[in-house]
């Protein structure tokens, strides 16, 4: 049972020829293409939905009860109210509007919100220092969307 050389091209060349005539051997390619394309529409998607990355809060105290720095003055062993006054910026220097600042020590706490020119006036309400200590440093915490929290244990020095 010999075979024609012939006969054997021939049927091979048939077979190649109705390869190119089959729908079904253009489905793997296409299945490649559709997947990449749904899968790169994904990552794109995925990558949407991650928020910006945080920025860092910078605090300048602008006064303490109207002495400018950050040091403030009153009496041992009387509560006293001391107002401060701050500004808020981002990094590049931005007013941050919004931001909640809170300030406590001495017995005393204060929380304000900034506005639109990162502006914030606190005021404390009775601070105190006993009459056996010289100061005490006031805490301050500012909080905002899309920042670090701030925070200083002793941004403020009461004498």
């Amino acid at each position: 049972m010999l075979c024609d050389v012939a006969e054997v091209g021939r049927n091979m060349s048939k077979q190649n020829r109705s390869f190119y005539h089959d729908d079904k051997g253009m489905e793997l390619p296409i299945n490649i293409v559709v997947m990449l394309v749904v899968g790169m529409v994904a990552l794109a998607a995925l990558l949407a939905i991650i928020p910006e990355s945080k920025k860092n809060l910078v605090v300048e105290v602008d006064s303490v009860d109207g002495n400018p720095g950050v040091t403030g003055d009153i009496a041992n062993g009387v509560p006293t109210d001391v107002t401060v006054i701050l500004t808020l910026y981002d990094r590049d220097n931005n007013p941050v509007e919004g931001a909640s600042v809170i300030i406590t020590g001495g017995g005393g706490l204060g929380s304000a919100k900034t506005d639109a020119s990162g502006k914030s006036t606190v005021t404390i309400s009775d601070v105190f220092i006993r009459i056996n200590q010289d100061s005490i440093d006031l805490k301050l915490v500012a909080k905002a969307n899309g920042f670090y929290d701030y925070t200083d244990e002793s941004a403020i020095l009461i004498t």
